[in-house]
This record gives C-alpha cells, structure tokens and sequence, in this order.
C-alpha cells in the first residue's frame, strides 16, 4: 500500500467508521502519524487500540484518547521508542488511567525511569489490570524496584527485558554484533 492509499484508507475509515470499537494499525507514513491526533474524536466508542509502532505524536495520542475515547480499556504499543515525554503524557492523561485497563510496551525500548514513571501514573483508584512490557530493552527485568511498583497489577508481565540490547553468544556463533537480527538502540 502506498502513502496515498494509506491516507486513504485511514481517512475513509475515520470517516465510514465513526462507531468503530477495535482499531489496529501498522506503522503509519509521516503524514498519517502526524493526522492521528486529529482522527481519533471520530472514534468514541474506541475501547482497543493497537499500534504496531509508537508513534512520534503519541503525547498528542494520549491526550486525544483521554478526551475523545471514554471506553477505551486496551492500548497496545509493539515497537517503538517510548520517550520521556510519552512517559509524561501517560501520566498526565488522568481520564484515560482511570477506564484503561490493559497497557501492553512489548518490544519497545523502555528506559527504566520512563517505565517507573508509566507505572506510578497507572495507579490510584482504578488501576490497570494488566501491563505487559516483555523483550523490551532499557530496564532488567529483574529490577526489584520495578517489581515493586508493578506488584499490585493483576497480570504483571516484564519477562525477557533488558537493560542493553546485547545479543547471546548462542545467537551470534560467537561473532561478535554480525547476526543480522541484531539491532542496535540508540
């Protein structure tokens, strides 16, 4: 699919869809990206989100989902780097932590104080159900502190992060960084 049958799609979706409740999108071009604030008060009765990659305006996302999607319950986030700011946006979005009840980061790199700060804004008089970040690279997830703060989450799930993203001997042949599903995060 190309940029402009994307903007398409998406537009005739926003547009034909208004009572859409699941919504799971993949990497979205620049432009798209930049629009989705600005798509989601169509969808109000949005109670799943899923987005294959994180996007840049997700502080712009976070708010527009507190204000406009009432129901939403999941938020799914499978790659991307989670920023301080999305971090912030998170914790400030005081609507969207009291009905969200499933916040999935897997995949992504998390650095830990992004992590902590996600999880202290999760807590209060509803907090999440289930959080999953699993295989994300920032934080160890043996972190005791971590551990702590997600311990009064129902499904608490971390397991295969890691602080740096550094391949296994097993995976490599022992050359060092030449495996071609090595990445590198920055």
């Amino acid at each position: 699919m190309t940029v402009s049958e994307s903007k398409t799609v998406l537009d005739h979706v926003a547009a034909e869809c208004p009572a859409l409740r699941r919504l799971a999108l993949p990497e979205l071009p620049p432009a798209d990206d930049a629009r989705l604030p600005s798509l989601l008060p169509r969808w109000r009765r949005l109670t799943h989100l899923e987005l294959d990659s994180k996007p840049s305006s997700f502080p712009a996302v976070a708010a527009a989902l507190a204000l406009h999607c009432p129901d939403l319950a999941v938020l799914r986030v499978t790659s991307g780097s989670v920023k301080p700011e999305d971090a912030a946006a998170m914790a400030a979005a005081s609507p969207l932590r009291g009905r969200l009840r499933s916040l999935c980061l897997d995949r992504c790199y998390l650095p830990r104080q992004e992590l902590l700060a996600i999880l202290a804004g999760c807590g209060g008089a509803a907090p999440l159900r289930e959080f999953t970040a699993r295989f994300c690279v920032g934080f160890d997830d043996k972190d005791e502190e971590v551990l702590a703060r997600g311990a009064a989450i129902e499904r608490f799930d971390i397991g295969g992060s890691r602080l740096l993203d550094e391949p296994d001997g097993d995976a490599t042949n022992g050359d060092d960084y030449c495996d071609s599903s090595y990445v590198d995060v920055i």
